[in-house]
């Protein structure tokens, strides 16, 4: 089956993309790993449209379910490792010429279609030092609404001074009886409203001009090892958990060369159609060049990318 649109991702730019697909009765199929995404990892939003105050998880949940109660055809538990475009081909109807693409999963399966609409967001960027690696899901972290629970009555570290990492310190701070905020700058880069909570808290000191060198343990994390950069100082920070919040990098490895990236690695679009450098092909949401990395763009790019695909569609069949 050659599908009109695959759409590879479940946050809300590949979900909005795939309602408004399904809503022009595009023969749609939906790729997701799962349905979760970088919104899941948030503890309150609040600045999501009709919801006053809703956890990434609740809605994530909700946007899942949205999608499903249209006649869509999902692949889920599904990672995209590679996009491959398959040349011209004629229409079956005879009526036109497009390009066909493959786009090909972990367990061996591809799947083609005429348009594909990437929607994949970003993953968390991880520190690249000493014992990082061996500390993975031994004390490491990079998700606090995930394993914030574990930490109950310990000490932990945040690696990160921006709105993600102060976030995590007062998800980190119902559980935990102390945490440290570490930030390689002069300065805290967190939004001012969320610099008051921290201080409200009591339970959470910040320390800036922090680089961090290597985390040690036996088994667990025990020790952090950071530089005081403005005195020139190696200093050993006793800590059972670190969580890492230094940002993200695209998701788009499978695409190889496929499409134009930019010096971060972020798909180049059109901002007006979101459509890439190849014909056929569209991005939304965190993975592409968009300035603003919030979920309420990421599902309005869906919306425009969903669009988008389905006038390229017709015009390529008349």
């Amino acid at each position: 089956m050659v599908y009109d649109l695959i759409v590879i991702g479940g946050g809300p730019a590949g979900v909005t993309a795939g309602v408004y697909a399904l809503r022009k009765k595009l023969n749609t199929l939906v790729i997701a790993k799962d349905f979760l995404g970088q919104i899941s990892k948030t503890g309150q939003i609040d600045n999501w449209p009709g919801d006053m105050a809703i956890s990434g998880i609740a809605l994530a949940l909700k946007l899942e379910k949205h999608l499903k109660s249209f006649p869509v055809e999902i692949k889920n538990d599904q990672k995209v490792v590679a996009v491959e475009r398959e040349g011209i081909k004629l229409l079956p109807d005879g009526r036109g010429l497009t390009s066909f693409f493959a786009v090909q999963v972990d367990s061996g399966e591809k799947y083609q279609a005429k348009s594909l609409i990437i929607a994949t967001g970003r993953n968390a960027k991880t520190l690249g030092i000493e014992g990082e690696q061996d500390f993975v899901g031994k004390g490491i972290s990079y998700c606090s609404i995930c394993d914030a629970p574990f930490f109950r009555n310990k000490q932990v570290g945040v690696v990160g001074g921006g709105n993600a990492g102060f976030e995590t310190a007062l998800d980190l701070a119902k559980y935990a009886n102390k945490v440290f905020i570490f930030e390689n700058s002069d300065r805290i880069l967190a939004d001012e409203v969320l610099v008051e909570k921290v201080k409200e808290t009591g339970k959470i000191e910040i320390c800036l001009q922090a680089e961090i060198i290597k985390i040690e343990g036996q088994g667990k994390i025990q020790t952090i090892v950071y530089k005081n950069l403005a005195l020139n100082k190696e200093i050993r920070q006793p800590l059972e958990g670190v969580f890492v919040q230094i940002g993200s990098v695209p998701a788009t490895g499978f695409l190889g060369k496929l499409v134009n990236f930019n010096e971060r690695n972020e798909i180049e679009v059109d901002l007006a159609t979101l459509e890439t450098s190849v014909k056929g092909i569209f991005a939304a949401g965190d993975c592409n060049n968009t300035k603003w990395k919030q979920a309420i763009v990421a599902a309005g790019q869906g919306a425009t990318a969903a669009l988008s695909a389905y006038e390229y569609l017709q015009d390529i069949k008349y």
